[in-house]
């Protein structure tokens, strides 16, 4: 069985390159995101870590974390940020092992792990080879634009607090470049796959 961390910055295109493992090559996929979505639910362990800290006023009428105001918090402030995911990140990869450990006795051969933080999320310890999606930031800025409506401002913030191309490239063992059509997206996770086929 392989494990394969895929990952990159917001608007780079990680979660078309973890699709396209799961629907044409069969991989068993493991969205962080999703995860730690589901940990700040109400009575989840991250919902009470984060009211505790950032106060009652990040909740919705219905009680639940309201992520739009609370993002607007966080990538504002560093800081900020970076408790924020000390409240759900440990809590995240803990299920992301312990699920990848069950797979293991399902037989499961391709399993992925989609993340935007390589580093902190410790995939070097667990994965067998860890993609960098790369697209240039003035395609992602535009792709954020057309696909979630973010104006410069926002764009600005989250990327100022988002790791540099140097310190993705760094975190991961090989680079997918997704600025082009999805064909050649699957030509270049095709012959990674062929490559691994032979170790």
């Amino acid at each position: 069985m392989k494990v394969i961390g895929i990952t990159g910055g917001i608007g780079s295109g990680k979660s078309l390159v973890s699709d396209i493992m799961r629907d044409t090559f069969h991989a068993y996929l493991i969205n962080t995101d999703q995860i730690a979505h589901k940990f700040m639910e109400k009575g989840e362990v991250s919902y009470r870590l984060i009211v505790e800290y950032f106060g009652e006023e990040i909740l919705s009428p219905s009680g639940e974390i309201d992520r739009g105001v609370l993002g607007k918090i966080v990538y504002k402030d560093e800081d900020k940020l970076l408790k924020l995911n000390s409240f759900s990140h440990p809590y995240v990869m803990e299920y992301v092992r312990n699920l990848i450990t069950e797979k293991k006795k399902e037989k499961i051969e391709l399993i992925c792990v989609e993340t935007a933080l390589p580093i902190q999320a410790g995939l070097k310890d667990f994965c067998d080879a860890i993609w960098y999606v790369y697209a240039p930031e003035g395609v992602r800025r535009e792709r954020l634009k057309q696909s979630r409506n973010y104006d410069e401002q926002k764009m600005n913030e989250i990327f100022k607090n988002q790791i540099s191309d140097f310190e993705y490239r760094n975190a991961s063992t090989h680079v997918i470049i997704n600025d082009y059509p999805i064909e050649k997206i699957k030509e270049q996770i095709q012959i990674l796959l062929e490559n691994y086929e032979k170790l």
